[in-house]
Parts: C-alpha cells; structure tokens; sequence
C-alpha cells in the first residue's frame, strides 16, 4: 500500500456495497473532504495503522461493531470518531450511540443537512451548521477600487469563496453579483480572510466572503440551490447489496 501524506486528513468510507460506497464518498467530497474507502474491515485497518483517519464512517452490516471493539483497544486509535451508518435498525448500536460507545449512529437515507452536521460536529473544532458545497459559479465583485470577475468555488447561506490571485485585506466591503441559475443575486459582502496556494479549501488561492446584507428571497433562492444541488447528485438509495 501506498503511504499517505504525512499528516493528510481523510475520512475512511468502510462499506462492502460498491454503490452505497460511492454516494458516501461522493456526499464527502462534495462537502470538502478527502475521502478513502476500504470494503473490508481488514482493507480498513490496513489503511488506518498507515495514517488514522479523521473519521470512520462504516456500514452497520459491514461488522461496524468489530471496528469499534477494534478501535477502542488500541490507542492510537481509541478516540477516532466512529459513525455507524445502516439500513436498518440496530436496538445495540443505538444504545451504544447514546451511551457515548462511538460518535453517532445514523439511519440511511438520512437527511443531508443531519449528515453534514453530524460529520462537521465529528472532525472539525468548530462546526458549521450549514452545507457549504464545491460550486464554479460566475461573480462580479465591486467596490472603490474598481471591479473583479471571476468564479465562487464555494457557497453555503451565509457566504462564499472567492477565487483570486489578488484578495483584498481583510473586512474590506464589497458589492457582489452572483448568477445561480436563473437569478441574478445582488449582496453585499465584507472579507473574512484571504488565502494563497494550498491553504484554501480546494487548495486555492482566494478570499472568504461573508454575506452582510442580503435579502431574504436572495438568501431563500441560495438555500434551495443547495439542496437541490446536493440531493440531487447524492441522495441515499437503497441499492441492490455486492
């Protein structure tokens, strides 16, 4: 096997259904996460003694119950936050979700927005509590200065990123023209942060805009945008078992 980058943060997709696989892992990267994916819990361990992951994602029938028991034995390993997912009820694996036994346990098809949150709230030290997506949609920013066109390589409700080699200082304010769809969206923004190569959230150079006045059908044309965009390529589906 191949060793990761040093230091690489993953989430470990473990599911013997090859379909079922790819929608978890497709629904992951979308939201902005490298993925690796194992079908066997051996092929699992073999990755994580290589670099432990962030996180585990594993199906309930896959022996998810062998993979905590594992885990919570070794210590390299015992605080990595386990996430059982399942078809189908387990009365066990609920009662040691709410135990604490692992970090959660979550019933296919799940809702995207309870899925996202659970994973932010199971990796990140701050959790969002919105979707952000991977998007390429086309932006006009203005201000004082002059004008910048170029794409927003995220988007979630409450702002975006900016690609740019050029980002303007920080809390600088801006007026934004964003085309999602059929609509024109008209807010106007302040910069979060600026990034350069490798350190933005696709790796990018950029800024992070927040939406500071926007209105509320904007905001609503924003939020069904998403949704759509994710359940639409990635809704769960109860296909047929490999």
């Amino acid at each position: 096997m191949k060793p990761l980058e040093p230091k690489k943060r993953y989430i470990l997709v473990v599911d013997s259904n090859v379909n079922e696989r790819f929608y978890t892992c497709m629904l992951l990267q979308q939201f902005g996460y490298n993925v690796f994916t194992a079908h066997t819990v051996e092929e699992a361990i073999n990755f994580m003694t290589v670099e432990p992951p962030s996180a585990i994602l594993a199906d309930a029938d896959l022996n998810g119950s062998a993979i905590f028991s594992w885990i919570s034995k070794d210590p390299r390993f015992y605080d990595i936050p386990l996430i059982i997912l399942s078809w189908w009820p387990h009365a066990d694996l609920q009662d040691r979700a709410r135990k604490g036994g692992f970090e959660a346990y979550l019933r296919k098809p799940g809702n995207v927005e309870e899925f996202y949150q659970i994973v932010q709230a199971a990796v990140e030290k701050s959790p969002r509590t919105n979707i952000r997506i991977t998007t390429n949609l086309p932006v006009k920013l203005e201000d004082e200065f002059g004008s910048y066109e170029g794409c927003a390589t995220a988007l979630s409700e409450h702002g975006m990123f900016f690609r740019t080699l050029e980002p303007r200082p920080i809390d600088s304010c801006m007026r934004a023209s964003i085309q999602i769809d059929d609509l024109l969206i008209r807010p106007e923004v302040i910069v979060l942060y600026s990034l350069f190569f490798e350190d933005g959230p696709f790796k990018e150079p950029g800024m992070g805009l927040k939406f500071t006045r926007i209105s509320r059908e904007d905001r609503n044309h924003i939020s069904r945008f998403i949704q759509n965009h994710v359940e639409k390529r990635f809704t769960w589906q109860p296909l047929a078992r490999s």
